[in-house]
């Protein structure tokens, strides 16, 4: 903003906007009024500050915005004005980080149903392939060994109450009881 006048002008707020290009009553979206209240002196250049982000909807395509900014300012007796630093036609390009989640994800799903296929198919395969293995094949009941070897338990008191090794005594004692 530069002040060519013979009086100080007080810059009250910068807002700004995408409207439509053939139609400047239609508003495509609005941008946040920041407010600055700053006074700027007789033959002085004053630069202000203004950052905006638009709406991800916009990006990409070829589709073209008039970005407005206006600039509202008020003299010394209190005369609003209004100004139009930057007035032109845009476009909206998408920044290309070089990572993208959607696309990540989208690849760590289409593995996991490559794996799920692959085992589904090893499955099956298994089951078909065993399947007729088994059928020409007649298995033979097995049949029972007896042991030679007996093992056998001697108790000597059936109520015989059992204590630790180390010669304490111990809060539970334990029976061996015949069944």
């Amino acid at each position: 903003f530069q002040n060519n006048g013979d009086s100080p002008f007080i810059v009250d707020n910068v807002e700004g906007g995408f409207r439509y290009p053939m139609d400047y009553n239609y508003v495509i979206q609005n941008f946040t009024s920041f407010r600055y209240g700053r006074e700027v002196a007789p033959g002085v250049t004053q630069t202000f500050l203004y950052m905006f982000v638009p709406s991800e909807q916009l990006a990409g395509g070829s589709r073209t915005f008039s970005l407005v900014m206006s600039l509202n300012y008020r003299g010394e007796d209190g005369t609003l004005y209004t100004d139009s630093p930057f007035n032109e036609t845009v476009s909206v390009h998408e920044v290309d980080e070089g990572f993208d989640t959607e696309i990540f994800f989208m690849y760590v799903l289409l593995a996991a149903l490559f794996a799920l296929l692959l085992f589904g198919a090893q499955y099956l395969l298994s089951s078909v392939v065993g399947a007729g293995s088994r059928r020409g094949k007649r298995s033979r009941p097995e049949q029972a060994v007896a042991s030679t070897t007996t093992t056998s338990l001697k108790i000597t008191s059936p109520l015989r109450k059992l204590r630790p090794l180390n010669g304490t005594r111990s809060k539970h004692n334990f029976n061996i009881c015949k069944i």
